[in-house]
């Protein structure tokens, strides 16, 4: 049967009962256009065990092919005959599956994706866009995170939170260095997390000679508005109990907070929720 007919009935966007050739409308009009659907490579992000040092997962990719039609900022013209405009360094427009930090090679350039929006026309889906990020040719075999140095303020605080938060009173969550090299909306969707504390890179200041120093450590909540758990409360909850272990374990030294800011992304198939905060403390010799 016509896949029009069946309105690409692929396992996982489809909704049985709805007949839609959508799809196929879109590709005739970009081909009409004198532009093509491409045949691309997707390169599916897979997260796998923690690094001990960075909190992070490493990461692998699978090899798939997928079909796609990639606007560049010189196609905006027919970006928006498609109904969309080009964010970023491109967009992709696909009925295939893409999530945020797949990969892709589209010829001789590879791209990142950064966020996927789905549409539906009624109960039937339609396509996902796609905001791509160009990468250099040499990005994609071999990159990992590296930033593996142990003996600094950021493994010391990472260290004390991982010992003292209480997993019993805050859901699962994880500890790990600010900047990973993927999504972190991958983390909270594949590997069931709901929560994030992210150390950032301290400023420390020398006190008098062989006194010590004095240390400020930025410290990032994150997390998402999952179905049954609001992203606000939840944050709300770390932040009590981030305060709570400051105050209990002092650990040679009076620690104190300054809240900066809250802040919400939306990503397209999520919000991602955080908050900021410095911590300062003295660290004697």
């Amino acid at each position: 049967m016509d896949k029009a007919v069946l309105g690409y009935c692929r396992l996982g966007y489809f909704r049985l009962g709805v007949l839609d050739n959508t799809w196929d409308d879109l590709v005739r009009t970009v081909e009409g256009s004198g532009a093509v659907s491409l045949d691309a490579t997707r390169f599916r992000l897979m997260l796998l065990g923690r690094d001990a040092t960075t909190g992070w997962y490493e990461k692998a990719y699978e090899e798939t092919a997928i079909e796609i039609i990639v606007l560049t900022k010189a196609s905006q013209q027919l970006a928006l005959k498609c109904g969309t405009y080009v964010i970023g360094d491109a967009l992709g427009l696909t009925a295939d599956v893409l999530r945020e930090g797949d990969r892709l090679r589209v010829g001789n350039k590879y791209y990142e994706v950064k966020t996927v929006n789905e549409h539906y026309l009624g109960d039937s889906f339609y396509r996902r866009d796609c905001e791509l990020r160009l990468l250099p040719l040499e990005y994609l075999v071999g990159d990992t995170y590296t930033d593996s140095v142990v003996e600094d303020a950021r493994y010391r605080m990472k260290v004390f939170l991982e010992t003292y938060l209480d997993s019993t009173t805050l859901p699962n969550f994880i500890v790990a260095y600010e900047n990973a090299d993927y999504p972190m909306v991958r983390v909270f969707t594949d590997k069931a997390v709901d929560l994030i504390f992210c150390v950032g890179t301290p400023d420390s200041t020398a006190l008098p000679i062989g006194v010590g120093y004095e240390e400020k450590v930025p410290i990032t909540i994150w997390c998402v508005d999952k179905s049954n758990i609001s992203g606000t409360k939840l944050r709300w909850k770390a932040e009590t109990e981030l305060r709570h272990i400051t105050e209990t374990y002092p650990t040679g030294s009076l620690r104190t907070f300054e809240r900066l800011s809250d802040n919400e992304k939306n990503l397209g198939s999520t919000v991602l929720y955080s908050v900021n905060y410095v911590l300062r403390y003295k660290r004697y010799a």
